[in-house]
């Protein structure tokens, strides 16, 4: 568990230093995205073995789920290898699959700014109305006053 945390570590510094990857945010957030989804996911595995193994020595239930249960107990060094095989697995699959993803993100993401912009642009007329021309929305001329402040003397916060 010691080498998994240490690799994971590692993987992690590794995505945050490369130069290859220090200017690109969405990778960045990407992998560490993946990372973090396998890591979650190990962990509620082990923790329900855990909680389950827990209930088992206390209530001592019986059964074949049960039974199972007495089997994965045994067995933690295969539950371990498994572990370190889907960070691999899934760790390759992610860094294949990155490339296609993200060229499927940026070929529908300047589509969504210009939808935004113009949509933005006729949001901002509607609530302006007329403002803009030196009118309130409601035709009434605007007001706007002046304040000048003073600076403060020094003399006046003496005591």
């Amino acid at each position: 568990m010691c080498l998994l945390d240490t690799t994971d570590g590692a993987l992690m510094m590794t995505l945050y230093t490369t130069t290859a990857l220090a200017r690109d945010t969405i990778a960045i957030l990407y992998y560490s995205i993946v990372l973090t989804g396998i890591t979650v996911l190990v962990a509620i595995c082990i923790g329900t073995i855990q909680l389950l193994s827990l209930i088992d020595n206390v209530a001592t239930p019986e059964g074949p789920f049960w039974d199972g249960l007495h089997v994965v107990g045994d067995h933690y060094d295969i539950i371990g290898g498994a572990i370190c095989g889907a960070f691999v697995f899934l760790g390759t699959i992610s860094v294949l699959v990155y490339k296609p993803w993200r060229r499927w993100v940026e070929k529908g993401r300047p589509q969504r700014r210009t939808e935004a912009v113009e949509g933005d642009d006729a949001d901002v007329e509607d609530l302006m109305g007329s403002a803009g021309k030196g009118e309130a929305a409601d035709g009434c001329a605007k007001d706007v006053a002046t304040v000048s402040v003073a600076p403060a003397k020094t003399d006046d916060f003496r005591a």
